[in-house]
C-alpha cells in the first residue's frame, strides 16, 4: 500500500483507490464496481486471511542446542588463541633469545651487571609488554563475561 501522497495524477488516483479499497474492506461493503478498487480489496482480503506461520515445535530446543554449541566453540577458540599465543611467545624467545644474550655481552659494564643489559634490551620490553597485555585482556574478558576460568 502506498502511504505517501504524490502530486502526480497517476499516483494520486492509485493512492485514492487504495484508500477507498481499504476503507470498504474495513466496513465489509459490497463490491464497488471499480476494477482497481475491487482488485485492491481482494489483495487486502487475501493478506488479512492468509495463514500465519508458526515456529517449529522444537524451535526452543534447537535454539538452545545452537547456543550451547556456540559456547563450546567459543571455549575451543579461546584455548586455541592461548595456545597460538604461547607458541608465538616461544618462537619470539627462540629468535630473540640469542640477541638478548648478545646484548648482555656488549660492554664491560654490561658484563659486570648482566641484569642491566637485559633491562636495556627493547626486545625484552616488547615481549614483556605483549605478555602483560595478553594477560590483562584475558582477565578483562573473563570479568566481563563472569567466567569462572574452568572450561568443560
Amino acid at each position: 500500500m502506498n502511504n505517501e501522497f504524490s502530486s502526480s495524477p497517476d499516483n494520486a488516483s492509485e493512492w485514492h483507490a487504495q484508500e477507498l479499497a481499504l476503507e470498504q474492506t474495513r466496513r465489509a461493503a459490497p463490491a464497488s464496481g471499480d476494477v482497481r478498487i475491487d482488485a485492491y480489496r481482494a489483495v487486502f482480503h487475501a493478506l488479512a486471511t492468509a495463514p500465519r506461520s508458526q515456529p517449529a515445535a522444537d524451535f526452543a530446543e534447537r535454539t538452545l542446542r545452537a547456543v550451547r554449541e556456540a559456547e563450546v566453540d567459543e571455549h575451543i577458540e579461546r584455548w586455541m588463541i592461548r595456545i597460538a599465543g604461547l607458541a608465538g611467545l616461544v618462537a619470539v624467545l627462540l629468535v630473540a633469545g640469542p640477541m638478548l644474550l648478545d646484548s648482555v655481552r656488549v660492554s664491560a659494564l654490561m658484563a659486570m651487571l648482566p641484569a642491566a643489559g637485559l633491562l636495556g634490551s627493547p626486545l625484552l620490553w616488547a615481549t614483556v609488554a605483549a605478555a602483560v597485555t595478553a594477560g590483562v585482556l584475558d582477565a578483562w574478558f573473563k570479568a566481563r563475561n563472569h567466567d569462572s576460568g574452568t572450561y568443560a
